[in-house]
């Protein structure tokens, strides 16, 4: 949202024009000088509670539907499916294109922004090849849909142009949660124990 030190709100505003008359003027609370200025003080606050919302709208994580889709295409981006979330995961991705990690840390911090999630979500783990990493936990969303597949590859090749050239990503693996009750049941049973002594 637009942001800017001087106060925006209504009242604010009301009491800055009510108050723009010179004091010679009428100032009462029911003159026509009052009532004049709190039309006009109606006036634009309606337009600049319309023009902060339609600046709240163009923000990538507020935008939904068509406005959406207008700012992908902005960047070149054709949605996919009706999947508002991928689109904006999509707008990240170009936004960051040709930035690289050099380090894990880099590469984490990159990843996290392209996904809109924390760092200490997912883990970059190296391999016996020192020139290969895997990326575990990954809470991939969008793994959903007639166009998983698609949605699959093109996180994973984000990933890997992420990384350095010399390195190559080996494996990507998800992480779902699930918000339902888990049942986990024991059964137990006790027999007792006969022991026969042998009699001479």
């Amino acid at each position: 949202m637009y942001q800017t030190e001087t106060d925006l709100s209504d009242s604010t505003l009301r009491n800055w024009l009510v108050s723009m008359f010179p004091a010679i003027m009428n100032q009462e609370d029911e003159s026509n000088n009052q009532n004049l200025l709190n039309l006009i003080a109606d006036l634009l606050n309606e337009h600049k509670n319309d023009l902060l919302s339609i600046s709240d709208q163009v923000l990538l994580n507020n935008a939904s539907g068509q406005t959406l889709t207008d700012i992908a295409l902005d960047y070149g981006i054709n949605r996919l499916d009706d999947d508002d979330d991928f689109l904006r995961f999509q707008v990240r991705l170009q936004l960051l294109e040709n930035h690289m990690g050099i380090t894990t840390n880099d590469l984490k911090a990159l990843i996290a922004t392209v996904l809109n999630i924390g760092t200490d979500i997912f883990d970059i783990n190296g391999t016996d090849n020192p020139e290969e990493v895997e990326v575990t936990n990954i809470p991939f969303d969008f793994n959903s849909g007639d166009k998983a597949e698609v949605k699959r590859k093109i996180l994973t090749n984000a990933i890997q142009s992420m990384l350095p050239p010399e390195y190559l990503l080996k494996d990507l693996q998800y992480a779902t949660t699930v918000n339902n009750q888990l049942y986990m049941g024991v059964h137990a049973q006790f027999y007792p124990q006969i022991t026969v002594k042998e009699m001479a």
